[in-house]
């Protein structure tokens, strides 16, 4: 799958803030890196793709990585925000995680291909409706213009993700 079929063909806002503030920046660890996050995604969909390729579901293996790269775009476009906030990006979140680091524990290690697709569904849907909840609670116009257009491939992925499962669910009938 090509990069360009996993994200939405708009550009991307260049990382800005109107103002320092670090209860944003604390907002964004958890979109960062957070029980529910862009690492977390990135993690999950590497260890599904392994998984993909080892049991022959080679188009999902596939799908799952070009999403993957794309996650890991909005994860520097993040950092950068983080950078700019007044904190340094760390691989933890912050209300999600309690403060604590990130965890390999965030990631569900299922390996049947309708069990993976499902989680990465759930993945999508959870990070659209904690983006939705952090525009709600940051004023910053640029940091919304980004979280927006981040929020505009999460949904691509759902529908790539929908796509996937129903080509699946043929297959084993």
């Amino acid at each position: 799958m090509d990069l360009k079929e996993c994200k939405v063909d708009l550009p991307y806002p260049e990382p800005m803030v109107e103002a320092k503030n670090t209860y944003y920046g604390q907002i964004l660890m958890d979109d960062f890196s957070g029980y529910v996050s862009e690492f977390t995604a990135i993690n999950l969909y590497s260890f599904q793709h392994f998984s993909a390729e080892e049991s022959n579901y080679k188009s999902y293996a596939e799908t799952i990585k070009c999403i993957s790269i794309i996650e890991m775009y909005h994860l520097e476009l993040l950092a950068e925000t983080i950078f700019k906030l007044g904190l340094v990006p760390k691989y933890m979140g912050s209300y999600s995680t309690w403060g604590q680091p990130w965890n390999g524990c965030f990631v569900d290690y299922s390996r049947d291909i309708t069990d993976m697709i499902n989680i990465s569904i759930k993945s999508e849907i959870d990070a659209i409706n904690n983006y939705k909840y952090h525009i709600s609670l940051i004023n910053d116009k640029y940091i919304c213009k980004l979280l927006n257009r981040i929020i505009l491939d999460e949904q691509k992925h759902l529908e790539i993700f929908n796509k996937e499962l129903k080509k699946v669910m043929k297959q084993q009938k």
